[in-house]
């Protein structure tokens, strides 16, 4: 598979002024315990360690305004043989003078997808960003974006056409969804230290009609997807809120009822390095989730993550190179609103984790 991938991409490579190797793993210790689906009592459900991510990149500057960026990632899995998997995570080229605008670049590929705070999370917590945690979106996918800054800083945008269906999945395997996802990202920046911003986009979920027999699939849906954000970083204070709401809605002709969920995040983080001398964050997150609407997988969820990171190693860029985290999260459905599956507290959990991660990255100029 290596030899492979470096067939296909050391042509291109050759011709680039620039190229910038980079790699970041996750190696990860986790403790999680809960009810046992058996007989309802507690249980240790998971303790392991792991290489939850292992991301290797490849970023090539062919001009001023054409750039590439290529990366796969690599992981702990059960799924295969060998225990690791691979998956193509990015791989897309910037122009960024393809349409004659000020500051618009075009983004063609594997890509990531600009709703909510996916293409801002930088994993500060441990968990996914919001809107992907959720399924409310993927974190990357195959499209075209326009993404642009706003005249004297006021902001950014961004519009894009997707596959809709994630980076997983591709050509005969978009099996479940040929219907384009449609984005627009907003985010406007008044005064600085504060950010507002907002998202929508447009997808659905199977086909109108079945592969199989060419009957029309009741489990077709469409959904409309909303995001709103804010922002305040002012010192050593930084953080972060989201509202979410997936409105999805089935053909008339079916018995599938259309339903609305929704979603509030708070993340916030204290940065303790000017008091401590230290590069030390205190960060921490709550999530609400409320899924009530759906009648096939009607829950309420309240999530709450409390945790520290010590960045102890820095690049010349002053970005951490290695850093250690510690998180905590509780999970708990409420029994009253959601389905019978939940109502004994099985999916109730209490999920420790110690993270130590490490980056790299070497440029190379041609």
């Amino acid at each position: 598979m290596a030899a492979l991938l470096g067939m296909l991409i050391l042509p291109g490579l050759m011709a680039a002024e620039e190229i910038k190797l980079s790699g970041e793993m996750w190696n990860r210790w986790t403790l999680e315990a809960g009810k046992a689906p058996g007989d309802s009592s507690d249980a240790t459900l998971r303790n392991n360690f792991s290489l939850e991510r292992g991301y290797i990149g490849l970023e090539a500057k062919f001009s001023e305004t054409i750039k590439g960026r290529f990366t796969v990632d690599l992981f702990s899995s059960d799924l295969v043989k060998d225990g690791a998997g691979l998956k193509l995570k990015y791989a897309y080229v910037d122009f960024s003078n393809l349409i004659p605008l000020p500051d618009l670049t075009v983004t063609a590929g594997l890509q990531k997808v600009y709703f909510g705070t996916i293409y801002d999370w930088s994993y500060n917590l441990i968990g996914k960003a919001p809107s992907d945690e959720y399924k409310l979106a993927n974190s990357a996918d195959y499209g075209l974006t326009l993404n642009g800054f706003l005249p004297a800083g006021w902001g950014e945008y961004a519009f894009g056409v997707y596959n809709g269906e994630g980076y997983k999945n591709y050509g005969a395997n978009l099996k479940d969804n040929i219907d384009p996802a449609f984005l627009a990202n907003l985010r406007l920046m008044p005064l600085p230290g504060l950010t507002l911003g907002g998202s929508l986009m447009t997808n659905g979920s199977e086909r109108r009609i079945k592969l199989a027999d060419a009957t029309a699939n009741s489990s077709y849906n469409t959904q409309l997807l909303l995001d709103a954000l804010l922002r305040a970083a002012f010192g050593p204070v930084d953080v972060w809120a989201e509202y979410m709401s997936k409105e999805v809605s089935f053909a008339d002709a079916f018995s599938a009822k259309n339903y609305t969920a929704t979603a509030l995040s708070v993340v916030p983080c204290l940065k303790l390095n000017r008091l401590l001398g230290a590069d030390i964050d205190l960060t921490g997150r709550y999530d609400r989730w409320d899924e009530t609407g759906n009648p096939s997988n009607k829950n309420l969820l309240t999530a709450i993550t409390g945790g520290v990171n010590y960045n102890f190693m820095h690049d010349d860029s002053a970005n951490p190179a290695m850093q250690l985290q510690l998180n905590y999260t509780s999970k708990t459905y409420d029994e009253e609103k959601s389905a019978a599956a939940y109502a004994n507290g099985l999916k109730d959990t209490g999920t420790l984790m110690l993270q130590f991660k490490w980056r790299f990255s070497n440029t190379i100029k041609a």
